[in-house]
This record gives C-alpha cells, sequence and structure tokens, in this order.
C-alpha cells in the first residue's frame, strides 16, 4: 500500500521519499542516517529501518538487511530497501506482499511498493528523481508526484513523507503530511513554506552576526 524511493548524493546526503493510503507513513516508513537510507513498509517491521540504518555504520546495506530479515519469521510479508554510504542498494520484496509488488535497485536508487496499480510507478520515481533539477528535497517530491501520476498506490493517498540526512542540517529536510486527501501536494506546500523559512532565517542570521 505504499511506493518509496531511497537515494544517495555526493557529500553524501542520503534521502527517503515514500507515500501511502494509511495515515502517518513518515512516523514509521523512512530511516536516515549519515550512513545510508531505508524505507521498510508493507506489513511494516519498524526494526528493519531503524536496526537496519544503526548497523550501517559497520556493514553493507544488503549485509544489514539480509540479516535482519533472516530473524524474521514474516519476511515474506515485508518489504523494505535501501541505499548505503558504500555505493551500494539492496531491495526485498516478500511473496506474501499484496500485488502489484516490487522493486528497482541501483547502486545509488532504490525504489519499492506494494498494492500498486503496477510497476510503471516505480520506473517514474527513478526516472522523475534522475531528471528533475533542484534541491535533493524538490527532487524527491517531484519524484513522488510522478509516481502518483503514474498509478501510484492502488487504493488512493492520505499520507507522504521526507527525510533527508545531509551534511547542513535543515527545517525542510523532515516533513511530513499525516493526514490530508492530497498529501503529495500538500508536503509539496509544506516543503516550500518551510525552506522559505529557513532559509530567510539563515539570511537574517548572517546579516546579525556580520553587523
Amino acid at each position: 500500500m505504499t511506493f518509496s524511493i531511497c537515494v544517495r548524493e555526493p557529500g553524501p546526503t542520503f534521502g527517503v521519499a515514500v507515500a501511502t493510503d494509511a495515515p502517518a507513513v513518515g512516523a514509521l516508513a523512512p530511516c536516515v542516517s549519515h550512513a545510508g537510507a531505508i524505507s521498510t513498509q508493507a506489513f511494516v517491521n519498524v526494526r528493519l529501518g531503524r536496526r537496519g540504518i544503526d548497523l550501517l555504520a559497520d556493514l553493507a546495506v544488503e549485509d544489514a538487511l539480509t540479516g535482519l530479515l533472516a530473524q524474521d519469521e514474516h519476511s515474506d510479508l515485508r518489504q523494505v530497501h535501501g541505499v548505503d554510504a558504500r555505493g551500494s542498494g539492496f531491495a526485498h520484496t516478500g511473496e506474501d506482499c499484496d500485488e502489484w509488488a516490487g522493486h528497482r535497485v541501483e547502486e545509488t536508487v532504490t525504489a519499492a511498493g506494494n498494492m500498486l496499480a503496477g510497476p510503471e510507478t516505480l520506473d517514474a520515481l527513478v526516472e522523475t528523481y534522475r531528471d528533475a533539477d533542484g534541491l535533493i528535497g524538490e527532487r524527491l517530491i517531484a519524484a513522488l508526484a510522478a509516481g502518483r501520476d503514474a498509478g501510484g498506490d492502488d487504493r488512493g493517498h492520505s499520507s507522504a513523507a521526507i527525510a533527508i540526512k545531509a551534511p547542513e542540517t535543515t527545517a525542510y529536510h523532515d516533513l511530513r503530511v499525516d493526514h490530508h486527501e492530497t498529501p503529495i501536494a500538500e508536503l509539496q506546500r509544506v516543503y516550500a513554506a518551510a525552506r522559505e523559512a529557513s532559509d530567510g532565517f539563515s539570511e537574517e542570521s548572517k546579516h546579525r552576526i556580520f553587523e
């Protein structure tokens, strides 16, 4: 019932964007650190994301998540994917995840979804993120919008989120729309407002320092 994308950019900078037809997806699915990005979804096991992120300091994302899935007696119901600072990506879609379910894995981008209209959603996520201009947050939200327009969650959408870990943290790197009729459009609005307020505050602070 979810589609998401995990990305790695130079810096390194990591990001996750996710949307679903359930409330508060940002509280469960996305996990980021300076070592990588992971999204856990389908029949969610938050330990796959939170423990997986912790392990990335010492392990590649494939090793970390494969080990955790081996200890999960319901791994056939899980979907989890991510990228790491070592330049690798990994994804798992359990055989009992509701159709359509699947994933794409590349070195710096992974995408996955379940209960989707079809695989076109993941293609739209990845290709739009690659081709979009702007900051990482803008590109992640553009990818979500493209995934939605390509079919997205087969039941609709009610929540969306982005989570970003970059060398410089900003207020618009961790944003959630927990319940809304058009959550991706609302996420775009909140992102623009948060960026304007954050950048304006930073500029004001800079002027005060040098007065």
